[in-house]
């Protein structure tokens, strides 16, 4: 059963990779990240209730209103870190906004596992897990940023930024990791007090599109232009998978190794969306640093696990 979870790990990154082509693609045909974030939440939301009535968890509905507060504000987290990216992508460029959140998820992961916040089981720190945790944050490293480097385009901006407003950006980028991981532990914990996932990502992508439509820039002309199209429905449904299996896997596997190994099934299919073009996305070889990388990242999973 634990391979089985490990595995659904790895299939949870490449969905979250699928996904991020999707809404980049969508965000180009609607011509606004925020309205193409809109649309994503919508589908997302309509296709999990559709997902709660054919599996028979509709009843369980009604348990989130005997649910704990905190439980139920994981899609709030989720939200922050979705809009945090989008905002930032432009002010501190491609690269940064993939490593900084993604360093953020896995260093808090290990720290909440470590001192037992949100009631999760401690896990002592150990020199092999900070030693497997050290490989894989170079895996991350030689795989995200070392291409960027050799291509000249690492840490492009649009906008001259004053490197006090960079600094701040960064650790912007940091936290909203650390809330990403923090909306993983709430779901998980979640869709254990409602007795259904489907249900839990459901509460999450609904409070996502209430937040959402709350804002000046969408609106039901923009939705409906946008529900029409074909990457709204594959973008939802990348997502909502996504949250459904990160409620699943957080608590057996604990959100230090869920965040590891599903990092790594990001970069196994960022890598093949950008080898084969994937989505409509720019087509590109990939390098000996992405594979050297991926290695590296595997190696410092199996150290953190096995040793």
């Amino acid at each position: 059963m634990y391979l089985i979870y490990i595995g659904l790990a790895v299939v949870t990154g490449l969905t979250l990779a699928a996904e991020t082509a999707l809404n980049a693609q969508l965000s180009a045909l609607l011509k606004s990240p925020i309205i193409a974030c809109f649309v994503a939440y919508t589908v997302g939301t309509i296709i999990l209730f559709c997902m709660t009535i054919m599996i028979g968890d509709f009843q369980k509905i009604q348990n989130l209103f005997s649910t704990p507060i905190l439980p139920l504000t994981g899609g709030l987290f989720g939200l922050i870190f979705v809009m945090s990216c989008i905002i930032l992508f432009p002010k501190i460029g491609a690269v940064e906004t993939v490593m900084l959140p993604t360093l953020g998820q896995i260093l808090s992961g290990m720290l909440f596992e470590t001192v037992g916040w949100f009631s999760l089981p401690v896990i002592n720190l150990s020199i092999s897990r900070v030693g497997g945790l050290f490989i894989l944050l170079i895996g991350i490293y030689v795989a995200i940023v070392m291409p960027a480097k050799v291509s000249k385009q690492a840490s492009m901006v649009s906008i001259p930024i004053k490197k006090s407003a960079q600094l701040l950006n960064r650790i912007w980028a940091f936290v909203a990791g650390v809330l990403c991981t923090v909306q993983s532990i709430l779901n998980g914990q979640l869709a254990n007090d409602v007795g259904s996932s489907t249900v839990s990502a459901f509460w999450v992508f609904f409070i996502g599109f209430v937040v959402l439509m709350c804002l000046r820039q969408n609106s039901l002309r923009k939705l409906w232009l946008g529900i029409k199209l074909v990457p709204a429905w594959l973008a939802g449904t990348t997502g909502a998978l996504f949250v459904t299996f990160m409620s699943i896997l957080i608590l057996p596997l604990g959100p230090g190794l869920t965040v590891s190994i599903s990092t790594l099934g990001v970069m196994v299919g960022a890598v093949l969306v950008q080898q084969f073009g994937l989505f409509q996305s720019v087509r590109e070889n990939i390098s000996r640093y992405q594979i050297i990388g991926i290695i590296t990242m595997l190696f410092g999973i199996i150290i953190i696990k096995m040793l």
